[in-house]
């Protein structure tokens, strides 16, 4: 099977990937440890979602902003036997931003700050794993994760709360079984992501009633500590070929963000994150080389709704999705692109806010380029 036909099919799932379920980005994919030889990829989505609801008669407004996945990666071919691959990534993030007429826009303080309810938290990973082949076609992985996060919150309607956390450096692992058949294409590769346990260092703050001796305005600021887990998962990758120059590929993703609970200290209405509910991600897509060095895809998503209230933070429950994808190689050179769009959803979050009728657009651009 021709490289620009996997290429094609691997651009379709992941450049373009935006996952529903709480704060999942990147999906935590690891192709680039599978490629031949030594490469370097270079890969970027771009996803612009309209996400719009009602609380209290009151419009919420675009709350999602547009964000960019990047994703960077080295491998390299150490011996026959034993691959080493470097990828950066950010696995998970948020950025919503609620109108300021918005119910849980509205400071109830007299006197208090104005802001508007938004949120917007980012985690930096970088990821150093090791692939080593057995007989059979089997292999087996193992890799290191160390992990970044930082996250600011502001809920006006609680008393002008605020938050600005960050973490160090914290550090997850991962590791896996992996089965090929060069001759058709086939593989099948399991893997298993830790969590990561992060220490936030976070500077809270809010409005106190206004009585006396404190004058209206007054904000009361804590330096204060708490500890949050981005979750561990499972992705279980497929393909195949099915006929001359046609492979068949799709993925599975579980993913347990009950484990994820953000509960500073002095936000009045703890937790500020939860989550009743994992989620389960399936894609299923067809590649076709047209040429010696065209290929394109098609692949669609699924992600079940879990009908359980949801955060503020991501007020969707479920998608699917329809993507194109495609790929032309120049020499040592694949340059893919694709594009995504993803009906999210019908949720209703945990304030009791109806969010229906939402939607994601998402494209993306992918490099890769052979050392040897």
């Amino acid at each position: 099977m021709k490289k620009t036909l996997l290429q094609a099919c691997a651009l379709c799932v992941g450049a373009t990937a935006v996952q529903a379920g709480g704060l999942d980005r990147s999906g935590q994919g690891i192709n680039l440890i599978f490629e031949e030889g030594s490469v370097v990829q270079f890969r970027l989505g771009y996803t612009d979602p309209d996400v719009t609801g009602t609380l209290g008669g009151g419009a919420s407004g675009n709350v999602a902003n547009d964000f960019t996945t990047p994703h960077l990666g080295y491998k390299r071919a150490l011996t026959e036997k034993l691959d080493f691959a470097l990828i950066y990534d950010q696995p998970f993030g948020a950025d919503v931003d609620y109108a300021a007429p918005y119910l849980l826009s509205q400071n109830p303080i007299p006197g208090g700050r104005t802001d508007v309810l938004r949120a917007k938290a980012d985690a930096d990973a970088l990821t150093a794993m090791f692939r080593y082949k057995l007989d059979g076609g089997f292999s087996v992985l193992a890799g290191v994760r160390a992990q970044r996060l930082d996250a600011n919150v502001a809920v006006p309607a609680a008393a002008g709360y605020a938050v600005d956390a960050e973490s160090g450096t914290d550090f997850g692992y991962l590791v896996g079984v992996a089965w090929e058949k060069p001759e058709i294409a086939a593989r099948v590769a399991l893997t298993y992501n830790s969590k990561i346990t992060h220490d936030l260092s976070q500077t809270e703050s809010l409005n106190p009633p206004p009585i006396p001796p404190i004058p209206p305005g007054t904000v009361a600021s804590f330096n204060t500590s708490s500890e949050v887990v981005t979750p561990q998962s499972v992705n279980l990758d497929f393909q195949t070929g099915v006929a001359p120059k046609t492979l068949v590929f799709g993925s599975i993703r579980w993913v347990d963000w009950p484990q994820t609970v953000y509960a500073p200290p002095n936000y009045p209405a703890n937790p500020l994150v939860d989550y009743n509910d994992a989620t389960w991600s399936y894609s299923l897509g067809m590649g076709y080389q047209f040429s010696e060095q065209f290929s394109g895809a098609v692949t669609l998503g699924y992600e079940s709704s879990s009908d359980s209230p949801v955060s503020n933070l991501g007020p969707t429950d479920g998608f699917w999705s329809i993507g194109l994808g495609g790929t032309y190689s120049i020499e040592k050179a694949t340059i893919s692109g694709g594009v995504r769009y993803t009906d999210l959803g019908d949720a209703t979050t945990t304030s009791g806010a109806v969010f229906t009728d939402n939607s994601a657009w998402s494209v993306g651009i992918q490099v890769t380029y052979a050392l040897n």
